[in-house]
């Protein structure tokens, strides 16, 4: 016969495991009593007097930015201006969040901080209910600088082909907190069947970088694939809402191009998805007016940035063609000095006047780190790969 204290202790021992499994699979829902990152944030569409801040949250979150100029001032010495996600003149809440902030100085840096409140009960159209404001960590102060176009010198970095290589992206991200802008030069996942999987590959995998570095999200080919391959405009907003747009920092005008898909419309990989041949043609309408621009048409260095390299040669594909016979006459007739590319996944180089091009062509490896740095002389190109070993240089300079 067993004992009527065994069988209590029994008892209460399996009463108390129950409770341990009901706590720990409840813990989720007490530790949400405070707004958190998902990914994020990441700078991008910067100008001069604004940007625009973005970040993912677990939970549906009614969230502000607080900005304050870089001035050693302590963040608290007084009340910081607050900028919302803002659509129509509604303050919006949700897990997806986009805060442009306004009102910025040229060539100014900023510290900002992320502020939310969880949002309990939104039924009520009369009576939001709201969780406590917290300030979201994600590190210290972030800090980001606008552009300037009256800069005497511009610098980035730039990426391409990463293909979601996690490992890769890090290593040659090493170091570039010091530069203007990191270009992301298209492919940096292979589709996005699931765009939280495509932040987490390209914002994600560089939290510290993307949080102080203005970045430019180009579209490649492999981006125009993929369940929610429409919603990356949603998350890399530009000034024109598409993905070709026109930036400028100190001399460099930088004119942001998207080829499209590299295969005719009609391939059966595109399940009769595509239509990049009127994309392109509306682009090309963009591409003569942006070139007048006296942003663009006055700037002593003028860059074009595109994934597919208007090249041609035998063999090349119907996407890559079709960018050299139509885009590369209004770059030669703009007078560009340069234009940045990727695709390939190895180093080309492609000199004046072997395409049809009035300007040199670099395709960047995709193991490799592009630095470029200019001033109203002329530009410096250095590649270096993982291993940090110099890879490649190329210089030009202006004659006045």
């Amino acid at each position: 016969m067993i004992n009527p204290l065994k069988k209590l202790f029994r008892f209460m021992k399996r009463i108390s495991t129950l409770l341990m499994f009901l706590i720990v699979g409840l813990s989720p829902l007490y530790a949400a009593s405070k707004p958190d990152i998902k990914c994020g944030p990441w700078i991008q569409n910067a100008g001069e007097t604004e940007v625009t801040v973005l970040w993912t949250s677990y939970d549906n979150v009614f969230s502000w930015v607080e900005v304050a100029p870089d001035d050693g001032t302590a963040f608290e010495a007084c009340a910081r201006p607050r900028f919302y996600d803002v659509v129509s003149g509604r303050r919006v809440a949700g897990t997806s969040h986009s805060v442009t902030i306004t009102g910025l100085e040229p060539g100014q840096r900023y510290r900002y901080r992320i502020y939310g409140k969880l949002v309990k009960d939104d039924t009520d159209p009369y009576g939001v209910q709201f969780g406590s404001a917290h300030r979201i960590k994600f590190k210290g102060d972030a800090v980001f600088k606008t552009l300037d176009r009256n800069a005497s010198r511009c610098r980035f970095v730039m990426l391409n082909d990463v293909h979601g290589n996690a490992e890769r992206y890090r290593t040659l991200t090493q170091g570039v907190d010091s530069v203007d802008l990191l270009i992301l030069n298209g492919d940096m996942v292979s589709y996005i069947t699931d765009i939280e999987t495509a932040l987490s590959c390209v914002f994600g995998a560089v939290p510290e970088r993307v949080a102080d570095v203005p970045s430019v999200w180009v579209r490649g080919n492999h981006e125009t694939r993929g369940r929610d391959a429409a919603e990356m405009k949603q998350y890399a907003p530009t000034p024109t809402g598409e993905p070709y747009h026109l930036l400028r920092h100190g001399p460099v005008a930088i004119l942001v191009m998207d080829a499209g898909e590299d295969k005719p419309d009609a391939n059966a990989e595109y399940s009769g998805m595509a239509d990049f041949d009127s994309y392109r043609l509306k682009e090309l309408e963009w591409l003569r007016q942006a070139v007048t621009d006296p942003v663009f048409s006055e700037a002593p260095v003028k860059v074009a940035v595109m994934h597919i390299p208007a090249f041609r040669e035998e063999g090349s594909w119907y996407g890559q063609t079709w960018v050299n016979e139509n885009f590369v006459p209004v770059l030669n007739q703009a007078g560009v000095d340069l234009m940045l590319s990727g695709h390939h996944h190895s180093h080309i180089y492609v000199k004046p006047g072997e395409c049809g091009n009035a300007f040199p062509i670099l395709a960047n490896d995709d193991t490799d780190r592009l630095e470029f740095e200019a001033d109203v002389n002329g530009y410096v190109i250095r590649t270096y790969n993982v291993d940090g070993v110099q890879t490649s240089s190329y210089a030009s300079r202006k004659s006045y």
